[in-house]
C-alpha cells in the first residue's frame, strides 16, 4: 500500500512568485524634508548651530530670521536649502553679521531663485565688497521688488553701484539704504539716477551726510523724476541750501506723494520760503518736518501755504515736537474747520503769541473802571486831588463800605473827637494824627540809640521811655 506524502508550504497563497524578489518600496521625502536635511547636513559640516525658526517653517512663505547672528558660514548653510527652494517669498536677514563672506553664498542662491521679492540684508556689515555683489545680483535678479540694505558702511565709492541699480533695474520698487556713510558725491550719483528712473517709488537715505552740492544734485534728480511716491531725506542736515533746492524740485514734480525732511537743521527763514514753493504743489499728501530748528512761527507758514491752495491733498503734516503758540492753534482751528481730514502733530502748547498781530486787543483798564463803577478815570483824579496830602486817615474797623474818616475838630481839642456824632452813619471812634508827630516817632526809633529821646504820647497823655533797640 502506497502513502502519499503531502508538502506544507510557509509561503503565503496570495503572493506571486515575481513579488517575493522585489525589494519592499520606498518612501518618497517631500521637498521641504529635502531642504531641512540638506540645510542640517551644511550646518554640520560648517560647524553652525541651525537656526530654529527655520526648521520650525521650512515650509513658510515668509522667512524672518533677524539678529540670529548666524554669522558666515550660518549663511552659506541657509544658501545651500535657498537654492532648492521654490516657496519663501519673504526673506529677512537683518543683524547677522553675514559679511560679504556669507552674501556671495546668498547670491549664488538669489540669481537663480524666482521666488523671492523681499530682501532685507541690513546691518550685516557688508562693506564695499558687499555693494559689488549686491550690484552684481540685482543685476542679474528680476524678481526682487523690494531691498534693505542699511547700516552696512557704504561709503561714496560705492554709490554708483547703487545708482545703477536705481537706473537699470526695472523691477525694484522700493530701495533703502538708511544709516550709511554717503555724502555729496553719493547726493551726485543719486541724483543723476533719479532723474532717469521711472520705476523705483520708494527711496529712503536718511541718517547720511547728503548736503551742499550733493543736496543740489540730490534735489535736481527729484526735480525730474516722475516715478518716486516716497521720499526721506530725514538726519542729512540739508540747511538753508538743500531745503532751497527740495523747495524748487517740489514746484514741478507731480509724483512725489510723502516727503520727510525731518531734523534737517531747517530754520524759520527756510520755512518760509519752502511754504511758497509747496503752495505751488498740490501733490504732496504726507509731510513731515519735525525736530527742525523752528518755532510756531516756522510752523504757521505751512499752514498758510496748505490754506492759501483750494487744490492742495495735503493728509498728514508732522512737526514733531515743536512747540506751538496760541496764533498757531487759532490758525489750526481755522484749518481744520475748512479741511477736516488734515491732520497735524505738533509739540507742547504755550500760552503765548509769538506773532503780536495774531493776539487779541488788550483790555484798557480805564474803560473796565468806567463800565464797572459808572465813573470817568478823571472822576477818580479829582476825588484823589481833594484829599488832604498832610494828614493820615484812620478808617474804623467796622466801616464796611470803606469810606474815609476826616474829623478835624475847630480848636484842636482832644474830647472833641470821638465817638462818631460828626459824620452821620459813622459808628466807632477814630483817631487823627499829625503826620509830622509820626515822622518824629519812626525818626526815634530807627536812629541811634545815644540819640534817642522820650516821645509824648498825645493819645494817653503820659510820658513814655521809647527803649533801646
Amino acid at each position: 500500500m502506497s502513502t502519499k506524502m503531502e508538502t506544507f508550504s510557509l509561503r503565503p497563497k496570495f503572493l506571486r512568485e515575481e513579488t517575493l524578489l522585489e525589494d519592499p518600496p520606498k518612501k518618497c521625502m517631500e521637498a521641504q524634508d529635502i531642504k531641512v536635511k540638506l540645510y542640517l547636513r551644511e550646518c554640520e559640516r560648517l560647524r553652525v548651530i541651525p537656526v530654529s525658526a527655520f526648521l520650525r517653517a521650512p515650509n513658510s512663505r515668509v522667512l524672518k530670521l533677524k539678529h540670529y547672528n548666524m554669522g558666515p558660514n550660518g549663511a552659506r548653510a541657509l544658501a545651500a536649502a535657498l537654492m532648492i527652494d521654490t516657496v519663501v517669498s519673504f526673506l529677512d536677514l537683518e543683524g547677522n553679521f553675514i559679511t560679504s563672506v556669507g552674501l556671495a553664498s546668498l547670491k549664488e542662491a538669489l540669481c537663480d531663485q524666482n521666488y523671492v521679492t523681499y530682501l532685507n540684508i541690513s546691518d550685516n556689515k557688508l562693506g564695499s565688497r558687499g555693494a559689488e555683489l549686491i550690484g552684481r545680483m540685482m543685476l542679474s535678479n528680476h524678481h526682487i521688488d523690494t531691498l534693505h540694505a542699511s547700516r552696512n558702511g557704504f561709503t561714496d565709492a560705492d554709490a554708483s553701484i547703487f545708482a545703477n541699480i536705481i537706473k537699470d533695474n526695472r523691477t525694484l520698487k522700493e530701495l533703502v539704504i538708511s544709516g550709511n556713510e554717503f555724502e555729496e558725491g553719493a547726493g551726485c550719483a543719486l541724483g543723476a539716477a533719479l532723474a532717469s528712473s521711472e520705476t523705483l517709488e520708494k527711496l529712503d537715505v536718511s541718517w547720511n551726510h547728503i548736503r551742499k552740492r550733493g543736496a543740489l544734485e540730490f534735489a535736481q534728480g527729484i526735480k525730474e523724476n516722475v516715478g518716486l511716491r516716497t521720499l526721506d531725506v530725514s538726519f542729512n542736515g540739508f540747511g538753508t541750501e538743500g531745503t532751497a533746492y527740495m523747495g524748487q524740485a517740489l514746484t514741478t514734480n507731480r509724483s512725489l506723494l510723502e516727503l520727510d525732511m525731518s531734523k534737517n537743521r531747517i530754520t524759520n527763514i527756510d520755512m518760509k520760503i519752502l511754504a511758497k514753493q509747496l503752495a505751488q504743489n498740490d501733490n504732496i499728501q504726507v509731510l513731515r518736518l519735525g525736530d527742525n530748528l523752528i518755532n510756531a512761527l516756522g510752523a504757521m507758514d505751512i499752514l498758510r501755504a496748505v490754506l492759501a491752495l483750494e487744490t492742495s491733498s495735503v493728509q498728514l503734516i508732522d512737526f514733531g515736537t515743536t512747540c506751538v503758540d496760541q496764533g498757531f492753534l487759532k490758525l489750526l482751528a481755522e484749518l481744520q474747520e475748512q479741511r477736516p481730514h488734515v491732520r497735524v502733530i505738533h509739540g507742547r502748547e504755550q500760552n503765548v503769541y509769538l506773532d503780536e498781530s495774531m493776539a487779541p486787543p488788550v483790555e484798557n483798564p480805564d474803560q473796565a473802571l468806567s463800565e464797572f463803577s459808572g465813573e470817568t478815570p478823571d472822576d477818580a483824579v479829582a476825588e484823589f486831588e481833594k484829599a488832604d496830602k498832610g494828614r493820615t486817615y484812620v478808617v474804623d474797623a467796622d466801616d464796611n463800605r470803606g469810606d474815609a474818616v476826616d474829623n478835624e475838630t475847630s480848636g484842636g481839642d482832644a474830647d472833641a473827637v470821638g465817638g462818631g456824632e460828626g459824620k452821620e452813619g459813622i459808628e466807632g471812634e477814630a483817631t487823627e494824627f499829625n503826620e509830622h508827630e509820626l515822622d518824629a516817632e519812626v525818626s526815634a526809633v530807627t536812629g541811634e540809640p545815644d540819640t534817642q529821646v522820650a516821645l509824648v504820647d498825645a493819645r494817653d497823655g503820659g510820658v513814655t521811655e521809647t527803649p533801646d533797640i
